[in-house]
């Protein structure tokens, strides 16, 4: 009898459970075609106008603005949206290097548009950072991960901004949300982003959802973890080739520009080896003067990060390490910013942080300054 009763015990444990579980999963299937419905409500109610939509990411485009773009504009093209992505300016060698390596086709080069064109921007979220022609344009969506900057999201129809470390990482989660699956070639697009904006997850601003995505890229691809790590090392190591570079060239190929509170402001994001750190940063504060003035900027700076060579285990796929970096700047008023963020400056024009902020991190610093 004791048997008997300790199975019927059992056998009422086990129904509850399933129908909790059923339940559970009723209602996330209710969620995620609610979220679905909702996502592609919103699609059918912009004004997509009668020609293509392009897609964009931001100027001197990294890889994340080039896969976020790629990626974007084809899942817009899946849900059935004319839309095809572009770039507004040359692409990096870190860009031009995974493509090699992943055989992803680029976006064409497109620098300007025409009043009234439709966009949809990833990776940015300020004019200055945008195509040519596009305050006359029609914004129609925004996919960042940067704070909101002069393009106000209150005048865009859909905007998804998440602090995450990629914008890839955010083109991932709508194609898992909508149900759209996500081919090969389109996961190593996705990938090559995540890995790029997040150093292989290993920049503070990675979240969760990077690693969750990029678990589920790789597997898809069956990409080791040693693989990854070399792609990482293989994009790093293009991303600061300088080599044939003038030394202007060198500061604006990974730079951003920004208007804060009118403050025009030029941002180049650097690497180099410790041993050679003084005399880079001699040629770059040298090259400061002339580019500000070509750019039209009234304040210039650049993170410099500090490489040393690495003595942990992983050494063979990283040979160097990011210990700290090194802050410089030019122009009227910024010696005041980049001595208010980091201290007082190590000689004219140079500061130094032990941390290794990104830019996007250091961006909203500059900015609750200048706009006091």
């Amino acid at each position: 009898m004791k048997d008997l009763k300790l199975v019927c015990e059992l056998m009422v444990v086990l129904l509850l459970c399933s129908l909790v579980c059923t339940m559970s999963s009723c209602h996330k299937e209710e969620d995620s075609v609610a979220e679905e419905t909702a996502f592609r409500t919103m699609l059918r109610g912009l004004d997509w106008g009668t020609d293509t939509c392009f897609v964009y990411g931001h100027r001197t485009p990294d890889v994340d603005a080039v896969t976020s773009a790629l990626a974007y504009a084809k899942l817009m093209r899946t849900l059935g949206y004319n839309c095809k992505a572009k770039v507004s300016s040359t692409m990096n060698r870190e860009t031009e290097y995974i493509a090699r390596v992943f055989g992803i086709t680029l976006p064409e080069l497109k620098d300007s548009v025409v009043p009234q064109t439709r966009l949809i921007l990833t990776d940015h979220t300020d004019y200055t950072q945008c195509v040519a022609g596009a305050r006359q344009a029609v914004i129609l969506q925004k996919i960042d991960h940067h704070v909101e900057g002069d393009i106000a999201d209150a005048g865009i129809p859909f905007v998804r901004r998440e602090m995450v470390g990629s914008t890839a990482t955010i083109v991932y989660k709508t194609y898992r949300e909508q149900g759209v699956a996500i081919d090969n070639e389109t996961a190593r697009i996705l990938l090559a982003g995540i890995i790029s904006d997040t150093r292989n997850l290993s920049k503070s601003t990675t979240r969760g959802i990077d690693s969750t995505a990029w678990l589920d890229l790789t597997a898809q691809l069956s990409i080791s973890a040693d693989s990854a790590a070399r792609l990482d090392r293989g994009m790093s190591e293009a991303a600061y080739d300088y080599s044939g570079m003038t030394d202007a060239e060198t500061f604006l190929s990974d730079y951003k520009e920004y208007d804060i509170n009118g403050r025009l402001l030029g941002f180049g994001s650097l690497a180099c080896k410790q041993d050679g750190m003084e005399a880079f940063i001699d040629r770059m504060l040298a090259v400061m003067p002339a580019v500000m003035q070509q750019r039209g900027r009234q304040m210039m700076v650049a993170k410099i990060d500090n490489l040393v060579p690495n003595t942990g285990a992983d050494s063979a796929d990283h040979p160097y390490v990011e210990e700290g970096l090194y802050f410089i700047y030019y122009g009227e008023g910024a010696q005041a910013i980049a001595e208010a963020i980091y201290g007082p400056s190590l000689r004219p024009g140079v500061c130094y942080t032990p941390d290794n902020p990104s830019r996007k991190q250091i961006v909203p610093l500059i900015t609750e300054l200048l706009n006091k």
